[in-house]
């Protein structure tokens, strides 16, 4: 048989015969490329979207000057904005600023936004406008400082009418103000609550002495945009000036930045579910070639080369991979299309967005699931090659353990190699934490290495003694179960091998959580000292109102207040900044007695107070600055980048077991740095008198901060409870992705299964015809699977726990101090598995069932 063409016709034939042995291959396939498209499709329609809306924001916008520390400016003052408006090259100026309110009826109750955002802005309208189309299409203009307009489809969402009283609460204090007109703006409107008041009542409200951010400006007729920019530039060399065109094109840029981060996050879920299915796969091919010896030896007889076999297996596999990659990228779209919808529903995302499919999410995965399918199966193929005719004439199974000995050893000895690098790991205390987390890297890779090859040795004692257990209340079919599992170690462990994966990564995960919670529970318990803590939004989109931290000072039974702000200040240190060494943008600013909040673990130095202003200071950042407690050094700002005063290092603390980061500042030490209206409330502790009711006095607190809409008053117990919330979200997240190698898991051991059955043709033939019910094959069959998924989740479990205990260890000076174990997820995987299992056997479990016992035999 010298003919390619002769064994690439055998090849497809042979693929296009087996239909339902092709599906389960294709499968795992498709779902690793199926998320790997999807993420690269949603990735690209969510950055055509925010392009989108950028270039709205920016459309007809000639020119944008914002103050540039770096250059030395750092406002726009009053005089400058009338200079740029009396500019002859210069058509119409507007005030770029915006400020998050939260909205309440005149009852003072909360107006309920969902999902949107509320802004309030200066309003310009018709020939006034630099850009957006907007007109008032019901009622007036807002005039003075107590009126506003309110864009069309918020006032629709939320049922709101000209001529209606608002509570409109900012980061200092409530207004009462009139809804005096309803505007549409052309361009995109996500239903975000978008409020207008007249420019000069913003300016004289929202800024410090009329001083600006920033402007954008129109160009006047015969005056182009780079024109404008050039002479603005030459005139105002301190200040960054672009157009708007420029200014659009940098703010997507970093936006596509932003975005490749969760691209990349996807992917890598995308990728574990492929790495999971090349081992189904590959799996898979091995069965296929078991059982198609005779076809091989045949062919061999017939004058098959070893390397036209070798082929002919790998052909099948580019049929597979191929198949599997083109329908993953079609599965991929209809994902983001379900995605869309469900966004579309929630108004994030506006009707007929992009599906996001460009040659990147249409290749990429096309090759990654062609690659590994063609890896996966490369070994398999390569056995294939090496059956000599009279040898693959003789049917025999493979039995136990007499070719497991050299994988056994390797694989020990790679197991071992991880176990060492993961001690290494957590003993060696006294390196940085980046190279022992590389180090417990090193040694997951090893470890799940080494259990693949020695996994089928481990199986021997383990499966068995599952199955024995397992088929107790089964007799004869139980015990016949357990002997079947231990007659082929290998199928064994490689059917299991993808469910330990996910569920490996799932228990590290939740090793990871739990451990977190306790972290956080410890660390609450230990530190906090006030009765109980104010703060804005939970979701810290929205600070304290300084008018509410004020009156809650006069509240009945309060001992004492502690306000906690954040604010762009910094101590410089030879041209770097605490902040950058933070790698944070703000620092945490304390006015009153921090030992009244919560304990603070001091090392050195002392506490500042009213006579001792002041910073302190983790021990290791002070260390990475080279500072000294009782020095001074210059404190500086975001706004003003020169250093302008100078503070004591009055201590150093302990981080890891602090609620204060790196960094603190007392608020007397930033007076002469920073306008005090740029200081936002994060959070006021209180503390109440040693003879008040408690309970009374939270519901006093929450009766003086009513009206001001966001206020939360929390005790310990709810603020544990919000931050290990947050924990949960993100697992929850983690699970949900972790959960698709789960599934691809499952199917491998369908896949398995079913192609065991037919292997087993004659055998369950024979036991159909010496007596045994379809129902028990079923059983059986079912027994089998639940044996094979249970070892597979305890062998996860086991992993998982472990790589997680030493990643947790070397982590343990970054504010993991704690371990703990959450219990009740494993014990429901290992259930699920069961569960699982059973599940996976109902097609396999009905095929067997159903053999006919004198074809069977007769075959």
């Amino acid at each position: 048989m010298s003919s390619g063409s002769t064994m690439r016709k055998v090849s497809a034939r042979n693929v296009a015969a087996h239909k339902l042995r092709l599906a389960l291959t294709v499968l795992a396939v498709v779902l690793g490329t199926a998320f790997i498209s999807g993420a690269f499709m949603f990735t690209a329609s969510l950055q055509n979207t925010f392009q989108e809306a950028v270039s709205t924001q920016y459309d007809g916008v000639d020119a944008v000057v914002t103050a540039d520390t770096q250059k030395g400016s750092t406002t726009i003052n009053p005089e400058m904005q009338q200079e740029l408006r009396d500019n002859p090259k210069v058509a119409a100026l507007n005030v770029s600023a915006s400020t998050n309110v939260v909205l309440g009826n005149d009852k003072g109750e909360a107006i309920q936004t969902g999902s949107a955002s509320s802004r309030l802005t200066p309003w310009y309208g018709g020939d006034d406008a630099v850009t957006g189309d907007k007109h008032v299409v019901e009622g007036k203009t807002p005039k003075g400082a107590d009126e506003v307009v309110v864009n069309k489809k918020a006032a629709t969402n939320l049922g709101l009418s000209v001529g209606q009283k608002l509570t409109v609460v900012d980061p200092k204090e409530r207004h009462e103000r009139t809804i005096s007109g309803i505007y549409e703006i052309k361009g995109v409107d996500k239903g975000d609550v978008l409020l207008a008041m007249d420019e000069q009542a913003y300016v004289d409200e929202y800024t410090i002495n009329g001083n600006l951010p920033g402007v954008t400006i129109r160009a006047a007729e015969g005056t182009s945009s780079d024109e404008l920019v050039e002479a603005l530039q030459e005139k105002y060399p301190t200040y960054e000036i672009s157009t708007g065109q420029a200014l659009a094109e940098k703010i997507s840029e970093e936006l596509s930045k932003a975005l490749s981060f969760v691209k990349y996050f996807l992917v890598a879920f995308g990728l574990i579910a492929l790495l999971v299915g090349s081992f189904i796969i590959a799996n898979t091919f091995a069965m296929i070639v078991a059982q198609r010896t005779r076809e091989f030896a045949l062919l061999r007889a017939l004058g098959a080369s070893r390397s036209q076999i070798t082929r002919s297996v790998m052909l099948e596999a580019i049929i597979v991979g191929i198949i599997g990659s083109a329908v993953g990228v079609l599965a991929g779209m209809g994902l983001v299309k379900v995605i869309h919808l469900v966004m579309e529903h929630k108004e994030y995302l506006e009707p007929g967005a992009s599906l996001g499919l460009t040659p990147q999410s249409v290749l990429v995965p096309m090759a990654l699931g062609l690659v590994v399918t063609l890896f996966s199966a490369w070994l398999p193929a390569r056995r294939a090659g090496v059956i000599e005719p009279v040898e693959a004439m003789r049917q025999s199974e493979q039995t136990a353990a007499g070719s497991l000995k050299g994988r056994t050893i390797a694989g020990t000895v790679v197991l071992l190699i991880g176990v060492a690098c993961a001690a290494l790991a957590v003993v060696q205390k006294e390196w940085e934490t980046d190279p022992r987390s590389i180090l417990v890297g090193v040694a997951t890779v090893a470890v799940i290495f080494g259990f693949f090859l020695a996994g089928p040795a481990f199986s021997l004692p383990i499966v068995p003694t599952i199955g024995r257990i397992l088929g107790l209340p089964f007799g004869a079919v139980g015990k016949l179960a357990a002997t079947n599992s231990y007659r082929n170690p290998r199928r064994t462990a490689a059917t299991a091998f993808a469910l330990t994966l996910g569920v490996a990564l799932v228990a590290a995960f939740s090793v990871l959580g739990a451990s977190m919670k306790a972290s956080m529970a410890d660390l609450v318990d230990d530190s906090l000292r006030a009765d109980y803590v104010l703060s804005g939004t939970s979701s810290g989109e929205f600070p304290l109102p300084t008018e509410a931290a004020e009156k809650v000072k006069d509240v009945e039974g309060v001992a004492n207040t502690t306000e906690l702000y954040y604010a762009p200040v910094y101590v410089a240190n030879m041209g770097s900044t605490s902040a950058e060494a933070d790698g944070k943008g703000f620092s945490i600013i304390v006015d009153g007695d921090l030992s009244n909040y919560a304990e603070v673990p001091l090392i050195d130095g002392r506490m500042p107070d009213a006579d001792h202003p002041g910073f302190l200071a983790s021990e290791k950042l002070a260390k990475e600055m080279d500072w000294k407690v009782g020095e001074k050094y210059p404190l500086t700002s975001a706004l003003v980048r020169e250093p302008t005063h100078e503070v004591e290092l009055l201590g150093t603390y302990e981080a890891s077991a602090s609620l204060f980061g790196k960094l603190v500042i007392s608020k007397n030490a930033v007076s002469d740095v920073v306008n005090e209206n740029i200081l936002a409330i994060n959070s006021v502790g209180v503390n109440a008198k040693s003879d008040t009711d408690k309970e009374k006095l939270r519901q006093d607190l929450e009766e003086t901060t009513k009206s001001y809409l966001v206020v939360q008053v929390k005790d310990a117990k709810q603020i544990l409870d919000e931050s290990t919330q947050i924990v949960t979200k993100l697992l929850g997240i983690l699970y949900g992705l972790l959960a698709l190698a789960v599934i691809i898991a499952v199917l491998g051991i369908v896949n398995t299964l079913t192609l065991n059955v037919i292997e087993r043709r004659q055998e369950i033939g024979m036991l159909r015809a010496v007596g045994t019910h379809r129902k028990q094959i079923r059983r059986m069959i079912t027994l089998e699977a639940v044996q094979i998924a249970i070892f597979g989740a305890l062998m996860g479990v086991v992993i998982g726990v472990s790589l997680g205990w030493a990643f947790l260890r070397v982590l343990s000076g970054q504010g993991l101090d704690s371990f703990a174990i959450d219990y009740q997820t494993i014990i429901w995987m290992l259930i699920g598995s069961g569960v699982v299992g059973a599940i996976a056997a109902i097609w396999p479990a009905h095929r067997a069932a159903k053999t006919p016992p004198l074809d069977a035999i007769a075959d």
